[in-house]
């Protein structure tokens, strides 16, 4: 762009200077943003740790796996496979010897189109798991019935509280042709009286007390 006839010497040469550091400008390398650059290094530390608790998140969390009924002489038995993450905190508790007690709840519900559910039976099972130092062997003690079996090592104990097999529920007799029926189980875990050391350890986890969620499904007749 030429300067126009009647500009002066002084314009010229301001345009000149302006059009100049204008050139020079674009050829600086770009500012460096240090609030931005903080943050991507954040990021690049935080990287590792969502991957790692993404991986840690696949295991099952504490829980029922699968439970079924099945009919067996005029009686309705319960089988159900359960899944207990075993951590550290909670090995060392139990190779202490603190107790740790299953609860199982089963409820039968008839259902109704315009009415309340009715509650048709109930199941309340306990289950204890401790080591005996004196045999140094892990018991599991069913404490309604006293029936009780010892293991060697504690995974192998474990499994046994884990897995329930023909637990009976329910009489053949109380159920009605025709009507829909609903079973509802859940889950808790408890410590017993637990070290003081532990108890420091374990006050801002849930390793001494889980409650399942409920797990559902219905009777097929």
């Amino acid at each position: 762009m030429l300067a126009s006839k009647g500009a002066g010497p002084n314009s010229v040469k301001l345009l000149a200077q302006r059009r100049t550091n204008q050139f020079m400008r674009s050829l600086s390398p770009p500012r460096f943003d240090l609030r931005r650059f903080a943050l991507l290094c954040a990021a690049a530390l935080l990287l590792p740790l969502a991957g790692g608790s993404a991986v840690a998140e696949t295991e099952p969390p504490f829980g029922i796996r699968t439970a079924y009924v099945q009919l067996v002489d005029g009686v309705y038995l319960l089988s159900a496979r359960l899944h207990l993450p075993l951590n550290e905190r909670l090995r060392k508790a139990l190779s202490d010897g603190v107790p740790l007690t299953l609860d199982v709840e089963l409820d039968v519900v008839g259902k109704r189109r315009f009415w309340l559910d009715e509650d048709v039976a109930s199941l309340r099972q306990q289950f204890q798991l401790q080591y005996h130092a004196v045999s140094d062997r892990y018991v599991v003690r069913n404490l309604n019935s006293g029936e009780q079996n010892s293991f060697p090592t504690l995974d192998a104990a474990v499994e046994q509280l884990l897995h329930l097999s023909g637990l009976p529920v329910l009489d053949q007799a109380l159920i009605e042709n025709g009507r829909r029926y609903e079973f509802d189980l859940r889950i808790t875990l408890d410590l017993g009286d637990i070290p003081d050391a532990l108890r420091i350890l374990m006050f801002w986890t849930d390793d001494w007390h889980r409650v399942s969620e409920w797990y559902t499904w219905p009777l097929l007749q």
